[in-house]
Parts: C-alpha cells; structure tokens; sequence
C-alpha cells in the first residue's frame, strides 16, 4: 500500500480546508486520503483487489506530486467501460505474452503484464509482455518499473495512449504522451525514470482546468498552433513534446511504435477506438554475469553522478525518482498530503456514493459460488471434479526452460485451484494453503523482525499463545497481548514500533466479538499490519479483508474440510507485495498443503455453506436452551442479544457461527456434562459435522498457565461446544440429561476433581485472592 494505513475517520472538507495554508489546497491526512480513493474506484465497479492495484498506483504518483494521481479518479479517467471483458493473454511464448485487455482498465492489465514479465524473467532470465485494447491510462510508470526493480530485476515500461501531443513543428496531435518507465536495482532503492515524451501530461491540463489554473508557459499549443497558458484552449490544441525539439519528437515516436504498432494497438483514432497499448521488458542482470557485481558497478557510477564537481547555485545533484522519493516519504511521515480543494470535494462527493458488497461480491451468491469456482484445471478430459495431481515433480518443455509447474513445493495445480478460490471467496490478491493453521499463522509472524513488536488479543487460541509466547520472544519480537474489545487500551498498546496486531472475532473460546474495521485502522495508522484468524466465521460469514484487515487466516482444518480429516490453514492478503513475501516463506520453508489434501478441502468447501447455515441455526437454538438452564451463569455466543458483542457483530459478519461457550460456577459440574454427553465428541477442535466439546483450560488451551488464564478471565469451568449437523433437538436432549447427572452426582460433597487438577484450582483460587486484594 502507498500510505501508512487503509483507513481513517471521515474528515470533512470544511475541516481540512481550515487547516489549510494555500486557500487552493486542503492538507489531507494520507491514510483517508487512500480510504476515500479506495471506495470512489469501487464505484466505478472494480473489485477490493483491483481497486487496491489502482489506488496504490495513483497514491504513488500523488505522493510524489506526480499528476499521475487521483484526478483521475475524479475526473472519470478510470470509468470502466460498459460491457469490457476480463483480462485475457491471447497470445504467450516461453519469453512472452500478449493481453488482450478487453476494453479493462490500464492499470490492471500493465499490472498483469507486470507479474507476468517477472514470472518469465525469473525462469528464463528475460519477459517481454505487451497489452492492447485497454481505454484508460496506466497511471506512473515508474510504480510498475520500481515493483520490478525491488524484485532485483531491470524494467523497461513503455506507455502509449490517444492524440495529445503534437510532433515537433506540427499543431496536429499525433502521439499520446507516451511516457516511459526504467527501473535498475542497486544495493538500497532501485532507481527509477518515470518521465513522459510530452512537455505536460493530459491529466495535469485536466487538473489545471478543475483548479481555474494557468498552466507553464510553452507546454502546449491551442488550436492555431499558438503558445497558451489557458487549459481549455490548449485542451483544443496539443501539448508539445518535452524538449520543444525533433529528438523528443522522435522519442515518441519510438514509444508510439513499440507501445502501439507492436502490440496491436491502435494506431490512428485512439481516443475513440479505445485501444491503448503498453511494453514491459523484465530483465534479470544474471544473464550478463553476477547480479551482486552488476549491483556494485551501479552503486560506483551512481557515486560519481552524485558526488560530481557542481556548478555554482546547484546544492546537490539528484538521481533519477530521488526528489518525488523524498517528498513522498516527507508526506508519509507527516500523514500529511496536499490536495486542490474542488480536487478533493469531488472525490469525497463519489467516495460517499460507495456501498460495501455483501459477505461475498459477484455475480452468485455464496453458496453458488462455493459449488462453481472461477479457477478450474484446463483438463483435456473434461473430470466433473479438479483432478488430484498427486505428484512431487513435473516434466519439463526442454533442458533449459521451465513449464508452468515444476515441483509441487513451488507449485502445484490441485492447490493452485483452493488457492484461487479462497482468494475470491476472501476478497484477497491471492490465497495459499499452509500444512496446517499455525504454519500459516507463523509465516505471518515471519513479517516482523527482531526488535519489532506484535500487540495481540487476551483471549486467543492456544496454539497461537503458544506461539507468540515461547517462540517469538526466542527470535527478538515482543508480544504484548491486550484486551482488543478495549479500544483504547488497543490505542495505547499499538506504537510506532508495532508491526502485527493479530485479532480474533469472535474469540476463542469466549466468543468475545472484536471491532475489526477500528482496530485495522488504529494499527495502519501506526504503519502496523493486522492480521485476523476467522476460522470461526470463514469467509462463509466474515471477510476480514473488507473490515480493513490486511491479511485473513482461515484453518481449513475447521469448516473448510468440515469432517475433521484434514490439517490445512489458508491465509489470504491483499496487497501484492504482503502476496510476496508469504508465496517466498511458504516456498522456502516448504508448509504448503499437500495435494491430496488440498482436494479433501475442496470437496468440503462444496457443502461449507449447507453445513455452516445449519450448524449456525442448531447454535442459536441450543444457546437459546442453555442461557435458560438453571446451571449454567453464562453463556457466550454472539448470536445471543444479551452477548456485549451482539450488535458490533452484526455489522461485520452475516451468521452467528456454531461454536459457543457456557460457565457453569464449578469445575465439577463442567467436567460431568462433558463426560457424560453421550452425542458430543470430547475432543479439541470445532467445524466438524460432529458435535464436539470440551474443556478448553484442559484441552486445546491447556499450553496457557493456570495463572495467566486465571488473569485474562478465561475460567477452568467453561465448557466449549463446536455444534455439528445432527438433530438439535436430539443434541439439546442429550446436553440436558448430562446436566441433570451432574446436578445429581453434585448435590453432595463428594470430590470428582482429581488431584492434579485440585492443586491447579488451589493456584487459581490464591491468584484470585491477591488479585481481588488488588
């Protein structure tokens, strides 16, 4: 993401606007400067993730005063076009690939074209992409160009687009402003030459005509091929090329040819045929010899440039990209951004128009697109079900080049498939499908570096205390766990040296419900990143990743499998370079989810949302039943009006879920119903079609100290229930009579607590007292 956060409070324009110092320009806190973008782009129709591609784009320019920015989003730049289709690549060697763009947006397909490119580079050492058929523009090249470059690559980004600009000595525009894009990596930040072939960019005569502005002198022509200041006359006119002379004119010349003729896009009437083209060339400096002395030979050339003998008046010599560097990371550490006022009303005006998608954006609903993924194997034999390509490695087209697949720790096509449709189900860039869900929450951790803080919740699972409590504290990352229903004691525990905050809503196992979309931006305001396990919800309910998380962990283990026989955990992100950095840990550490399993997973994920919908209806029923029962105090379930949490989670999710928790006061009772409970298996865990329960402080929360759970409220007399889909009122039967047995069996003294467990109740009972002396 381009800015410190995803999400702020809603400022109004009045209120920026008295904080102004130029009566034209509003200061603008970045982080809602990037909420507001965001949700104006998805009125123009764009899913979450490619609204995020968009936004991070446009921000990059916007942040280095690059009018490359959100005056296209205001403007309607990036309408979609009515009746476009889906990025297709029509055409692909071994070192390149043609997209057809379908009449989408620029901004996806260069970015498509992008991931492509590296793809290739990275098996064959070089990728030459082109697209064509795209009506809007692409934004600032040098995004695309520094993306490639931070991957240790070279880019060349080439960009054509409609009749703007005029050839030297002509007043008739020929070219668009056909900018281009090169991106070298060094051994600190790549540099980076973004500049455009004309002397202006169309986009910035737009923003002068919104402002009322003149624009620079000598920039572009009206329509007698005259000088003008004036935006709409030269709007009726062209630009002029960069350097007012034939070689910036022939420079353009050649961007138009190779981003326009050789791509197959337009070449005359492009602003009405809308078909603008794009080239991207990925090259790896291993082709030429060692990318670590290729790197050192930039770093010695780039020391010269700038340590050079300066002429008088000249402070210091700049790279390329390093002055908008500079002032957008200025920007970024003020959470300040100039804008021009009627430039910003206009986008707060379209951003209030946005309507958050339900559960699950698209054409069907849930549990449609559950039985009908978008992702499905190109099988020559037509299976009714994804093949299970149940294999380690895969052949190979010749000696020196690489398919598609190569060995199944890197890829594999049965996982490619839950994959891709966890991440539409999510919402997310992409998906991946971890061996279990603490080898995906670890990765996760693996985001945070020694001397770096996560801030995580007081009542969370077991595995994942445990995690965070005797391994990563090993590594030089402190955790601080805090009550997260406490806003402000997240407020106060959330600082700049914070870099994860990992939520749970509801939790396990007091089904406390978390405001999700408040904390998200509590942390991003602190350039934290948050991460929330929604096994219990699944995306079938929750999608972590609308409320303003940035990265969702479901344990396919739960609900996603459904029938207890699979480990498996799925993280999701949106951003792509967060995509990054979890595809390389799941690779390099080798957790992903073998094949077999993953075809278990997406056999379950058929039935997720039958089993999920009656499981959640025999859970209100049932905590209905318990929260009148004579022996139980409390019962937690969010689905229940007297939960604290009940109308929070409302807002966030679309069912109750089945897992629920109640307290009975004693230890023994607890320990009897559970025992005694003839149709419930005790056991740890929860999703499975069979009704589970258990008593968490002795099961799958046991690995938490006595006195720390005694501490965080969590008491040994709770007892968990994972409701399955049998009969409820068979399971409801069955809870009643075990609690008359233990009613019965503790109606005198007798002591059904074993020793070991009576010296743990002594423990907590002395804790107890000091904390009430408290």
């Amino acid at each position: 993401s381009s800015s410190n956060g995803a999400g702020s409070r809603f400022f109004s324009h009045d209120e920026l606007k008295a904080t102004a110092s130029d009566p034209d320009e509003v200061p603008v806190p970045v982080n809602h400067l990037e909420d507001i973008t965001l949700k104006a782009i998805k009125t123009y129709g764009y899913s979450d993730d490619e609204a995020q591609i968009m936004c991070d784009v446009m921000m990059y320019a916007q942040l280095r005063g690059n009018n490359q920015g959100i005056i296209k989003v205001a403007t309607g730049g990036i309408a979609r076009t009515e009746g476009c289709g889906r990025l297709e690549v029509e055409h692909e060697t071994e070192l390149s690939a043609l997209i057809n763009g379908n009449k989408d947006a620029g901004m996806l397909a260069l970015y498509q074209a992008l991931e492509l490119g590296v793809m290739k580079a990275s098996k064959h050492g070089f990728g030459i992409v082109g697209t064509h058929n795209t009506p809007t523009s692409t934004g600032a090249l040098g995004f695309y160009a520094e993306k490639v470059a931070q991957q240790g690559y070279i880019a060349v980004v080439l960009a054509q687009s409609p009749e703007f600009v005029a050839p030297h000595g002509a007043k008739q525009p020929i070219f668009g402003t056909n900018p281009i894009g090169v991106g070298i990596p060094t051994n600190g930040r790549p540099v980076v030459l973004d500049m455009a072939t004309s002397a202006y960019s169309y986009f910035g005569l737009l923003e002068a005509k919104t402002a009322g502005q003149p624009i620079p002198d000598n920039v572009a022509l009206d329509g007698d091929g005259k000088p003008t200041t004036d935006p709409n006359e030269a709007l009726k006119g062209a630009i002029q090329v960069f350097d007012r002379s034939y070689k910036g004119s022939n420079l353009a010349l050649i961007v138009e040819l190779l981003a326009g003729s050789l791509v197959g896009a337009a070449i005359e009437d492009k602003l009405a045929s809308k078909s603008w083209g794009n080239l991207i060339a990925v090259i790896d400096p291993a082709l030429l010899g060692s990318p670590e002395e290729f790197r050192s030979r930039v770093e010695v050339v780039l020391d010269r440039v700038k340590t050079a003998e300066r002429q008088p008046g000249v402070d210091s010599i700049n790279l390329p990209g390093e002055r908008g560097n500079r002032l957008a990371q200025q920007r970024l550490d003020a959470n300040q951004l100039p804008v021009e006022s009627n430039l910003l009303r206009g986008l707060e005006e379209l951003a209030a128009k946005y309507q958050p998608a339900a559960s699950a954006p698209g054409a069907y609903k849930i549990a449609t697109q559950l039985v009908h993924p978008e992702k499905v194997i190109n099988d020559p034999y037509m299976a009714s079900n994804t093949p299970i390509y149940q294999t380690a490695t895969f052949g190979q087209p010749t000696a020196t080049t690489f398919g598609e697949y190569d060995y199944s720790r890197s890829g594999n096509p049965t996982r490619t498939v839950l994959e891709e449709q966890m991440a539409a189900l999510e919402g997310a860039h992409r998906a991946f499908a971890f061996a279990s869900g603490m080898s995906a929450l670890a990765v996760v951790c693996r985001l945070v570096a020694q001397g770096e803080k996560i801030v995580a919740g007081d009542d969370i699972y077991g595995g994942t205390s445990r995690l965070l409590m005797s391994v990563l504290p090993k590594h030089g990352v402190e955790v601080v766990n805090v009550d997260t229903t406490d806003l402000a004691a997240m407020e106060q525990a959330i600082t700049a040296d914070t870099k994860l905050v990992m939520l749970e809503s509801p939790t396990n196992p007091r089904m406390q419900v978390i405001d999700i979309a408040a904390i998200s931006k509590l942390a991003h305001a602190k350039g934290a990143l948050v991460v929330v396990d929604n096994s219990i919800m699944a995306p079938t309910f929750q999608r972590p990743l609308d409320l303003g998380a940035d990265i969702s962990m479901t344990s396919a283990t739960k609900f996603i499998c459904g029938h207890s026989d699979v480990m498996g955990g799925i993280l999701a992100a949106k951003d792509p370079a967060i995509c990054d950095d979890i595809y390389f840990h799941q690779n390099a550490e080798g957790t992903c989810l073998g094949p077999f399993d993953c075809w278990l997973c997406l056999r379950g994920i058929k039935t997720m949302s039958l089993r999920m919908e009656k499981q959640a209806e025999s859970a209100l029923k049932m905590a209905r039943w318990l929260e009148a029962h004579p022996l139980v105090k409390r019962v937690n379930f969010p689905g229940l009006p007297s939960n604290v949490g009940y109308e929070l989670h409302r807002t966030q999710a679309s069912g109750t879920g089945s897992i629920l928790s109640f307290a009975t006061g004693d230890v023994n009772i607890s320990k009897i119903v559970v025992e005694e409970a003839k149709l419930f298996k005790i056991t740890v865990s929860f999703g499975n079609v069979t009704s589970l329960i258990s008593l968490p402080c002795f099961m799958s929360h046991a690995s938490i100290p006595a006195e720390v759970r005694a501490a965080r409220g969590l008491p040994d007399d709770l007892v968990r229930i994972s409701v399955g889909i049998e009969d409820v009122d068979d399971l409801i039967a069955d809870l009643d009579a075990a609690l008359q047995k233990a009613a019965a069996a503790t109606q005198g003294p007798r002591d059904l607590t074993e020793e070991k467990e009576q010296s743990l109740l002594a423990r907590i009972k002395t804790l107890e007292a000091q904390l009430n002396g408290k």
